[in-house]
């Protein structure tokens, strides 16, 4: 059936898919039957397999329920990706994926095309908590439909300029994994003080780090004693004759497999930098984020990427529970307890937040001396050697969840650089992730460009920009009235067998019927 659309180039028209093609519906084979060793049938049960280029086959079943043959377009139907289309390989195909056959005289791969350019309007009419798209959906959604041979060409004018996009995307890709590691190196650099060695040089006579951790120390006992007093003051009682006694020294971490470190450095357990580790609460929460004039409490997302995201929250509803002394503020060091197995323990330095944020359960923050630099503590404990410790003390059977303890956290060995020191390291970081930034943020433009470029690329192609037209293509409208015989033809040819096959077919003969044949 042909639809009505807007104007179109000489010699297209716009149709239902549903008129140039047929729908095949997945179905999944039993569980039990499904494979990773080649046994069976490829089986293609979701968009995991397509990588944006190729399909890959890595199931099989043995017990297939629909199988479908190359040459289909594979549509997800069913799920998170929902709308993905790529081009369908001869395998079995689960319920969350349908085949589109196209016609005879129907190019599959401008078929691809064309699902995907308008995919955004099939995808909006998505339904459901687990969003889903029925065969109504795909079948009557509208596609611009050129003559057979432009269809052709313009299938493989865009598959070559994919290809061109798809090998600067990749390049583009490895760039940034070349600076994830670069970016790592630099923190491994600045905290084994490798980044610092002319620093060093020029300055013999910094204040060696095992004094300023004996003033670190000197000053903890000091706060904790003063909350002690504050304490049995606050009831109204004096403190008992050994009191001082109940003061738990803090220990140093186990150094005999650990490197040697510069000259005026030493190692320290984080513990030992700190006053206290806080953990967070859990409150009743929404799952929206909280209004500016509503109290929030943080997911661990908002901690798990290196910089802190406010908007990362929930919020929690009004007249429901909540504790301020939780609140989080700028300045706070924030790490999550709880995340996969390669987040968890990741922390932030808070540079700015909006009022009214707490921190959660799945959250701690560390409070830490002032004698310290926090950002130089921030890379310290964003290095390689802090995140390997605390990923390994972290417990969980499932690498999508593990959580850390507070003691755990605080037994993480740090090496520890002179006070003078740790500024130069921090300087010198921040110049250099600067231009990492700077670079990551370039490298994301040009990704996005290149999304954008695609759009652009299948828009010209579907308002007839891409190719050059040919005056002596057969009408589009041509070839459907000639699909359209065609399936009259199968339908005429259906019917007629079935009116053969049940003619041959023996009758049977009820007994009443027999019984007064026979009497005559």
């Amino acid at each position: 059936m042909e639809a009505k659309h807007a104007a179109l180039p000489s010699g297209w028209i716009s149709v239902e898919s549903g008129a140039v093609g047929t729908l095949v519906c997945g179905q999944s084979p039993p569980s039990a039957t499904v494979n990773a060793q080649g046994n069976g049938v490829p089986y293609v049960s979701g968009p995991e397999h397509w990588d944006g280029s190729i399909v890959h086959l890595d199931k099989w079943t043995t017990a297939p329920s629909r199988i479908v043959p190359g040459g289909t377009v594979f549509v997800t139907v069913k799920g998170a990706g929902v709308g993905t289309v790529f081009p369908g390989v001869h395998a079995a195909i689960g319920r969350d994926i349908y085949a589109f056959m196209p016609e005879v005289g129907i190019s599959p791969g401008f078929i691809t095309h064309a699902l995907r350019f308008t995919t955004s309007e099939i995808v909006r009419q998505a339904k459901g908590d687990i969003p889903g798209l029925s065969k109504e959906h795909i079948l009557r959604h509208e596609i611009p439909l050129p003559p057979g041979d432009e269809q052709h060409r313009i299938a493989n004018c865009v598959d070559e300029l994919f290809s061109n996009l798809d090998a600067g995307e990749v390049a583009l890709e490895q760039a940034q994994e070349k600076l994830k590691i670069y970016r790592a190196s630099v923190l491994k650099a600045a905290v084994q003080g490798a980044l610092t060695v002319e620093w060093r040089a020029q300055h013999p006579h910094a204040e060696p780090a095992s004094e300023l951790l004996e003033r670190i120390l000197t000053e903890r006992r000091r706060r904790w004693e003063e909350d002690q007093l504050a304490k049995v003051k606050a009831k109204g009682q004096e403190p008992s004759r050994n009191w001082k006694a109940r003061y738990k020294e803090t220990t140093a971490p186990d150094t005999t497999k650990r490197e040697a470190l510069p000259e005026g450095w030493c190692w320290v357990a984080l513990r030992q930098l700190l006053h206290g580790i806080e953990a967070g609460k859990s409150f009743t929460c929404e799952p929206r984020p909280a209004t500016a004039d509503e109290w929030g409490v943080v997911k661990v997302s908002a901690m798990s990427w290196g910089v802190f995201d406010e908007l990362e929250n929930k919020a929690v509803p009004i007249g429901a529970p909540y504790n301020a002394d939780f609140e989080i503020h700028a300045g706070d060091i924030l790490l999550s307890r709880s995340n996969t197995v390669e987040l968890v323990g990741a922390s932030v330095l808070v540079e700015r937040c909006r009022p009214k944020l707490l921190l959660s359960d799945k959250s701690m923050r560390l409070h830490y001396s002032s004698m310290i630099s926090r950002r130089w503590l921030r890379f310290a404990l964003a290095g390689v050697d802090a995140r390997h410790q605390m990923s390994q003390m972290a417990t969980g059977t499932s690498d999508s969840m593990r959580n850390i303890s507070q003691e755990n956290v605080g037994a993480v060995a740090i090496a520890l650089p002179p006070v003078t020191e740790q500024e130069a390291i921090v300087e010198l970081v921040e110049d250099q992730l600067s231009v990492i930034d700077h670079l990551e943020a370039d490298l994301d433009a040009k990704l996005r460009n290149a999304q954008s470029l695609r759009q652009a690329i299948l828009r010209h192609a579907f308002t007839g920009q891409l190719v050059p037209q040919d005056p002596n293509d057969e009408p589009a409208s041509e070839l459907l009235k000639r699909i359209a015989a065609e399936r009259q033809a199968r339908a005429r040819a259906a019917a007629t067998e079935e009116r053969t096959s049940t003619r041959s077919r023996p009758r049977r003969r009820s007994p009443v019927a027999g019984e007064a044949r026979h009497e005559r």
